[in-house]
């Protein structure tokens, strides 16, 4: 976690996915495409390396020599495997040897260049094999780090009792699939709820630490009667326990009531946006902020009415911290259209599309986003919190101002 600051930043939301469970997207090095590109590369190498030979034999060595038909070789093992690279070094020898031995000169300026050609032909040969042994190596990892990933980040539902739901994981290092950033929905038939969080830090301790919080998380929501703030102190109980001196979890855990309401707890994290039907955006910001999971917060729910339509957007700050290359940051405001997509699961790979492209394809921190879609009747006016909800579980009045998290810009409500 690179921090949960929000002032003087626009927010900058991804998002998570699933129908089929919460995808992950891991930026890294492309991938030479397809099988059928490496032996159309290997032959365009083979007739571009016989080409240059011949030229250099029509028309005489001069500034281009027998050494220069090694560049063939080093591309090849750039890309093509360890066997192909060594029948494009081979044929290269051939040819350079065949130039060595038909083009008048100084012996020792012709083999000079000749045992530059074999040098750089077998470095190219040696630089294949540990290319491919290293993408091996990083090809088991990613196969581990994907049944870590089904134990750690479980399936996300398409749908809830009174919502439709869409989410992404994107890890920001190429050689994992997971990182410090915690997603988890619990579908009670009658209150789903689910948790976003990050934790601090990188690394296997990070994964650790937010494994321990969405286990907690599931354990708490299968108690009976526990209400949401309760399953947060059990939560913070357990980060508690299992953090370091300096570590702790910053999370939003949410209830959705088939009524209209929308209940939070937020621990140091950036509150959730409600893009409402009406196409105008709200920061669903808490009636009192608390401390991170593990820093002994003070938890205080807080109730929001929801509308049929409405879109609420979860996020971890790995959007927050998102620059191009002129250090602009991602801004959410500009993707509007882009969340209205009538397609939920659409508008949150578009976003996460966008967010990329913002990006460079290089993500300093993970990224894990919910979009979720209430579908359940409006609220009445005038109508009461629903009686399951705690004691002090106020709703925001109708109304009040709310500003959109690092813009400043107060949003109608």
């Amino acid at each position: 976690m690179a921090g949960t600051r929000t002032s003087g930043r626009p927010v900058c939301p991804s998002v998570a996915r699933p129908a089929s469970g919460a995808a992950l997207d891991a930026p890294g090095p492309a991938r030479w495409p397809g099988r059928r590109a490496k032996p159309v590369f290997a032959a365009a190498l083979l007739l571009a390396i016989t080409a240059s030979a011949v030229a250099v034999y029509l028309t005489g060595p001069g500034v281009v020599t027998a050494a220069w038909l090694a560049v063939g070789p080093l591309l090849a093992s750039l890309v093509l495997s360890p066997r192909i690279t060594a029948v494009v070094a081979g044929w290269t020898l051939v040819l350079g040897l065949g130039l060595a031995l038909g083009q008048p000169g100084p012996a020792h300026v012709l083999v000079s260049h000749l045992g530059v050609l074999v040098l750089l032909a077998a470095f190219a040969v040696a630089n294949s094999a540990l290319r491919t042994a290293a993408q091996r190596r990083l090809g088991q990892a990613r196969a581990v780090a994907r049944v870590a990933q089904s134990a750690l980040l479980r399936e996300v539902p398409a749908t809830v009792t009174a919502g439709r739901l869409a989410s992404r994981y994107v890890s920001a290092s190429a050689e994992a699939r997971v990182g410090g950033d915690l997603l988890e929905v619990v579908t009670d038939p009658g209150h789903p709820r689910w948790v976003i969080g990050d934790t601090r830090g990188k690394g296997l301790p990070a994964v650790r630490l937010a494994s321990v919080a969405m286990t907690s998380f599931r354990d708490a929501c299968a108690q009976p009667g526990l209400s949401l703030p309760e399953v947060a102190r059990a939560v913070d109980r357990s980060v508690t326990r299992a953090a370091g001196e300096e570590d702790f979890v910053t999370a939003v855990f949410a209830e959705l009531d088939p009524g209209g309401w929308l209940q939070l707890v937020t621990c140091g994290h950036p509150p959730p946006l409600r893009l409402a039907a009406d196409g105008e955006l709200r920061a669903l910001t808490p009636r009192a902020f608390a401390t991170p999971l593990g820093l002994h917060p003070d938890i205080q729910p807080s109730t929001f009415s929801v509308s049929a339509g409405d879109r609420l957007l979860f996020y971890t700050d790995g959007l927050l911290e998102a620059r191009d290359r002129t250090g602009r940051y991602f801004r959410l405001e500009d993707c509007l259209d882009t969340l209205r997509h009538p397609d939920l699961q659409a508008a949150v790979d578009g976003l996460l599309d966008r967010l990329l492209a913002h990006a460079g394809r290089k993500l300093d921190d993970d990224v894990a986003l919910l979009l979720v879609e209430a579908t359940s009747p409006p609220a009445r006016p005038g109508h009461d919190a629903p009686a399951v909800m705690a004691p002090g579980r106020d709703a925001v009045p109708a109304g009040r101002p709310l500003a959109v998290a690092g813009t400043g810009v107060p949003a109608r409500r």
